[in-house]
């Protein structure tokens, strides 16, 4: 069966999953509880969906100054949005985004690994946005459970760990990479080359100045801000009156759910989530679906969005697979991309020329 026939099948699937769960949940309810949403209120929420991709290409254009790359943040709005529509449309958990803004991003000079590592530091700094609101989860009634707890201590230990390579510079990342290198068959290598690259041009970023890593998690932190803000305004809009608490866990099953692989935007499979989850929290699930159908609608426009710039930037979707030489072209980082003739580092004082234009 072709990619057609997988597609087909994955919006055949999340259509009927999100049927069933509306089924659940109780058409008319879910109905009444939308019907609560008035049309300038709509408006905003999709403005705040567009403001999460203009903080996000605001981290990422300084992230590609450190590089030596002077890119747009016009451009880069675009390819978030872009990254966002791809990673939505292909049943990826958002994976497929990132690669293909990445590889428009290397046929305007900017080697491939360096545009892969500039917008993986964004996201990283978003989770890292995301732990800081693990303690207004844990202080309340939520964190007593026992699940909740261990979540919360997996993902700041995972957290501890990589702030521990990055800016103590352990490389325990790049080490366990060898160790495998030791251990796997050769066929393995260049996979694993590939992302022991990966880890030493995120680290070359970790060198910057302060003030820059700040900026960037700055710009990060916003971004996710701002999706915060959505979901209490989508609260507030739809009369749901949900607590700080519960808005966290909301927004954090919102990344979870949304990443699923299987189904193209997580349909269904996020409508259902939420929709449990707010029974789980003793609430209506219909409203839980009404509230989950308001964050998806909304991201949907920002996906439509994402397919104009496809075609403004005249891409074919087949095209945003990046081929597999022009990764290894790159793998090496910043240094082996300007010795095969890539885009060479800037000196400092040409990027403190190009931040100020």
């Amino acid at each position: 069966m072709g990619r057609i026939g997988y597609g087909t099948l994955a919006v055949l699937g999340a259509l009927g999953l999100l049927a069933l769960v509306v089924r659940l949940a109780g058409p008319k309810e879910t109905l009444d509880a939308l019907g609560r949403l008035d049309a300038w209120q709509a408006a905003l929420l999709v403005l705040t969906a567009f403001g999460v991709s203009f903080f996000t290409a605001l981290a990422w254009r300084e992230t590609l100054l450190q590089y030596g790359q002077a890119v747009s943040v016009g451009l880069l709005f675009e390819l978030t949005v872009l990254a966002f529509a791809v990673g939505w449309i292909v049943p990826s958990g958002f994976v497929a985004g990132i690669p293909a803004a990445a590889w428009f991003l290397r046929q305007r000079g900017v080697p491939f690994m360096q545009g892969l590592a500039s917008f993986g530091i964004g996201r990283f700094f978003e989770i890292t946005a995301y732990v800081l609101i693990l303690p207004i989860v844990l202080l309340s009634s939520l964190g007593s459970r026992t699940l909740v707890r261990a979540a919360a201590g997996v993902v700041l230990g995972g957290l501890f760990l990589v702030y521990l390579d990055l800016f103590l510079q352990t490389r325990l990342a790049r080490r366990g990479l060898a160790a495998l290198q030791r251990l796997v068959p050769r066929l393995a290598h260049p996979p694993l080359e590939h992302a022991a690259s990966f880890c030493a041009t995120v680290a070359d970023f970790f060198r910057a100045p302060a003030r820059i890593v700040a900026l960037v998690m700055l710009y990060s932190f916003v971004a996710i801000g701002v999706a915060y803000f959505r979901s209490w305004l989508t609260s507030r809009f739809l009369g749901l009156d949900l607590s700080p608490p519960q808005l966290a866990v909301m927004l954090a099953l919102t990344i979870f759910l949304m990443a699923i692989p299987f189904l193209p935007g997580a349909i269904g499979a996020f409508e259902g989530g939420i929709a449990g989850a707010f029974e789980l929290l003793g609430r209506d699930k219909a409203d839980g679906l009404a509230f989950a159908m308001t964050i998806h609608a909304t991201e949907l426009v920002v996906v439509v969005a994402g397919v104009l710039v496809l075609v403004h930037l005249g891409i074919r979707p087949s095209e945003l697979r990046p081929p597999a030489a022009a990764a290894a072209c790159d793998a090496s980082g910043p240094r082996a991309g300007a010795a095969r003739g890539g885009v060479r580092r800037r000196p400092r004082e040409s990027r403190r020329r190009a931040r100020r234009g």
